[in-house]
């Protein structure tokens, strides 16, 4: 616990550098999007990676598992959480999905000569 307050305190104490305006922008730009109606015409062998404790795109809502069947060589890995896991940012962290990356680029097929 003393940790955890000591880094909340470095990071309050750190200079804030963030725009606001640019801030609410950035979690706006895609309310609107809705990329279904595209997914398959989608071509590429295409690996979706998330994790079960997922703050920004929480796999509670659904929408990944309605939307890869529609990608014809997606697939979709959901990272159990766990105290190894850490929200969002699990996707940043390659060894909970090394394995499943490396067999996607060791299986998907090559286009040659476009």
């Amino acid at each position: 616990m003393k940790l955890a307050d000591e880094y909340i305190d470095d990071k309050l104490a750190q200079p804030f550098t963030l725009d606001a305006n640019d801030f609410i922008y950035q979690r706006s730009a895609s309310r609107g999007y809705n990329p279904t109606p595209g997914l398959g015409n989608v071509k590429a062998a295409v690996l979706a990676i998330n994790a079960a404790d997922d703050e920004r795109y929480p796999p509670e809502t659904g929408l990944m598992e309605r939307a890869m069947p529609l990608v014809r060589n997606g697939r979709l890995l959901l990272i159990p959480a766990s105290e190894d896991t850490c929200g969002h940012g699990t996707n940043g962290l390659a060894r909970f999905y090394k394995r499943e990356l490396h067999e996607l680029l060791r299986t998907a097929p090559r286009r040659v000569g476009e």
